[in-house]
C-alpha cells in the first residue's frame, strides 16, 4: 500500500495559512470542511485535479466569502496551488 503524501492535519495547517496569508476571518467551521474535501481528494497518486475537486468546493456553505470580500475562485485555486506543491 502507498503511503499519503500529505495528511489531513498537513492540509488543514495550510488551509489555515492560506487564509493568514490572504488577511482573512472567518467565524465558522469553513477550515476544517475545506481540509476534508481536500483530504478526501487525495489518493495513492496524489491530489486529483483542480476541477475535479472545484464542485465539492464551491458547495461549501459558508460566510467567509461574503466577510472578506474575495472571490471563491482565487481562494480556492491558490490554496489548491499551495496543497499540491506540498504533495510533490
Amino acid at each position: 500500500m502507498a503511503s499519503r503524501s500529505i495528511s489531513r492535519h498537513d492540509i488543514l495547517k495550510s488551509t489555515l495559512f492560506h487564509i493568514q496569508v490572504k488577511s482573512c476571518q472567518f467565524i465558522d467551521n469553513f477550515p476544517e470542511k475545506v481540509a476534508t474535501v481536500f483530504d478526501d481528494a487525495v489518493g495513492k497518486r496524489g491530489l486529483k485535479d483542480y476541477d475535479e475537486i472545484k464542485r465539492r468546493l464551491y458547495r461549501i456553505k459558508t460566510n467567509f466569502f461574503k466577510i472578506n470580500a474575495i472571490k471563491k475562485k482565487d481562494f480556492f485555486e491558490g490554496l489548491y496551488e499551495r496543497i499540491n506543491n506540498r504533495t510533490r
